[in-house]
């Protein structure tokens, strides 16, 4: 499926930018997670560099071309990377990668040529490194094409804010003096991390959630049966990362098995429990960071089906195993605080980025959990 049938709307907008000839130096695709932010982000670069363009990129063109794996001239892709890693000046902050990871981010380009969805991970990559930012600077001034437009693509581009947040005053200096013919696109989840004085010399463009019947239509074309095809798009929220991850996932039923034993850990105050929780998911996070945000996203997802339940507003019909559960906890917890609980879901998937001690985040967690069950505020600690 082309992004023009994904988000037609966005489409659109970014068409008659190119039609009427009023490129901007600057841009910022905010929206919520799985939404086709970076994959708007690389069809509106295609097009920019479009030899035939008409609504949509030819995908012929010698430029077109080059962008199924990513090598395009015109293009770069800034993503984050191990905050140790330091520029080398002869070959730039690539060169200052492990092997492992520079053939991981190397091939990862490739597959996300491939495959638009694909999200681009480098293992302890949890900020916009200051290198990757003077690479950028050192670099851009002196590019020049013969046809096209010079784009640059920051995906996660709120982890510039990280640490002390120099590589985002890095980026403002360029973006107070931006390159001629060239365009920087910040692609992020959480635009309020990003810096006021970066967005204000952005233009912003925001992404709605995929609808169902999209993500129903790629997850068909992926050969996924009908029903748990049906099942899996209604569940993910339009959320097309967390679709392709249930899909994967031999027997999605059992995900949310677990699931609700998780949810009776984290709902009922037991030592035992707790303890076997804290080192558990400890360990995830330490050995294996994208599944444990994987099970922090499921919690938020089933917490945002808890809120629709009870204003009853959602369609059950095509999942009713997760419908006897969900009012369980409504009744249970009439007075919970669903959007404070999403909050603090949302703050211990920031602790992983920022490398803050798990237990001790995981601790916090379940006691803060307790008060807003109850609908109680979280005590502030001055």
């Amino acid at each position: 499926m082309i992004f023009s049938d994904l988000q037609k709307q966005i489409w659109k907008r970014l068409y008659r930018i190119k039609s009427n000839d009023r490129i901007g130096s600057a841009y910022c695709f905010s929206g919520p997670s799985g939404s086709g932010k970076e994959y708007a982000a690389i069809e509106f670069a295609k097009l920019l560099n479009c030899q035939k363009p008409e609504e949509v990129p030819c995908n012929k063109c010698s430029s077109c071309l080059k962008f199924k794996s990513l090598q395009h001239p015109n293009v770069k892709i800034v993503v984050p990377l191990p905050s140790n890693v330091k520029s080398n000046k002869s070959g730039g902050v690539l060169d200052g990668l492990k092997k492992e990871d520079f053939e991981l981010l190397t091939n990862s380009m490739i597959k996300k040529g491939k495959e638009p969805f694909y999200k681009i991970n480098i293992p302890n990559a949890r900020r916009i490194t200051i290198s990757s930012i003077r690479d950028l600077r050192r670099n851009i001034y002196l590019k020049s094409q013969t046809f096209g437009r010079n784009v640059i693509l920051i995906f996660d581009s709120h982890l510039l804010s990280d640490g002390a947040g120099e590589s985002a005053n890095a980026l403002l200096k360029i973006l107070e003096e931006p390159p001629k013919n060239t365009t920087l696109i910040l692609v992020t989840d959480k635009r309020s991390m990003l810096l006021p004085t970066i967005l204000s010399r952005c233009q912003i463009i925001n992404f709605p959630r995929l609808k169902i019947e999209i993500i129903l239509k790629i997850l068909e074309s992926m050969n996924i049966k009908n029903k748990d095809a049906l099942q899996i798009s209604s569940i993910s929220d339009g959320n097309i990362h967390l679709a392709l991850e249930l899909s994967s996932r031999s027997k999605f039923y059992e995900t949310f098995s677990e699931l609700e034993d998780l949810i009776k850990i984290i709902t009922k105050v037991d030592e035992g429990s707790w303890r076997k929780f804290i080192d558990s998911f400890s360990m995830m996070a330490h050995r294996r960071p994208e599944d444990f945000k994987f099970k922090i996203y499921i919690l938020q997802l089933w917490f945002h089906l808890a809120y629709s339940n009870r204003l009853g507003i959602s369609d059950y019909s095509k999942f009713e195993f997760l419908l006897e559960p969900l009012v369980a906890f409504n009744s249970d917890f009439p007075n919970a605080d669903l959007a404070g609980i999403n909050q603090i879901l949302e703050d211990i998937i920031q602790s992983l980025i920022r490398n803050y001690y798990t237990p001790l985040t995981l601790t916090n967690f379940l006691i803060s959990m307790q008060r807003l069950l109850k609908g109680k505020e979280l005590i502030s600690i001055p």
